[in-house]
């Protein structure tokens, strides 16, 4: 378990019942099948509202992927690109390729549990929450997935376990206290299958530790 406090930073669905929604996520790509693309620093900083907005209200956008553009031997099998100076992960899966805008969120938890540690942590979520309500407003019918990921320090199914359980908290206090729709949301966890800093430093770790709030329609 992690020694120390977890911080996951932020900026960026199919629907089901909620038992489905949050789920553990299996494998879905190959090491060499993640790539990250990542500004030189990464500062964490508060939510900024508006700038939340900005981001989540950008529509996913769907691209096809000619056969002169797509990878060699690799035409079948999904992966997925997380831009972090975009703010887009770029999901690319039979010729079809999709960007999703997402923001991380700036909350903590108690170690090693999906507890919320402070009440800046709330905050946050009642922040994105107030985004995702306006947003729907304007655009009816939009949908979000929460992302937990972990850093690839300690047990790979420990991590699993923790990120999906993250999710869901993140998932439940968004719907049960601040009015989300169910029908709006799920969550998944990814555990460490989609590091930003593979084989970082503890400081590069932290910013592995992260939970997503991703627009996927």
């Amino acid at each position: 378990m992690k020694t120390q406090l977890i911080l996951l930073s932020a900026l960026c669905l199919v629907q089901f019942p909620l038992h489905a929604q949050v789920t553990v996520a299996e494998p879905i790509a190959t090491p060499a099948n993640v790539v990250v693309v990542r500004p030189g620093t990464v500062v964490v900083q508060p939510m900024d509202p508006a700038a939340t907005r900005r981001q989540l209200s950008m529509a996913p956008k769907v691209v096809i992927v000619t056969p002169a553009t797509q990878a060699a031997g690799n035409t079948t099998q999904a992966t997925r690109v997380y831009n972090a100076e975009r703010g887009v992960v770029v999901v690319e899966d039979q010729g079809q390729s999709r960007e999703l805008p997402y923001v991380m969120l700036p909350v903590l938890f108690e170690v090693g549990t999906a507890r919320l540690l402070d009440n800046e942590s709330r905050v946050a979520l009642q922040q994105v929450a107030d985004v995702i309500l306006a947003v729907s407003k304007t655009e009816p019918g939009s949908v979000y997935d929460i992302e937990g990921h972990t850093s690839s320090d300690g047990p790979s199914a420990v991590n699993m376990d923790l990120s999906a359980a993250r999710a869901k908290r993140v998932f439940e206090v968004l719907t049960q206290n601040y009015g989300i729709p169910a029908s709006s949301l799920s969550a998944h966890g990814y555990g460490e299958i989609f590091p930003m800093y593979p084989n970082g430093n503890e400081a590069e770790l932290q910013q592995d530790r992260r939970v997503l709030v991703v627009r996927t329609k």
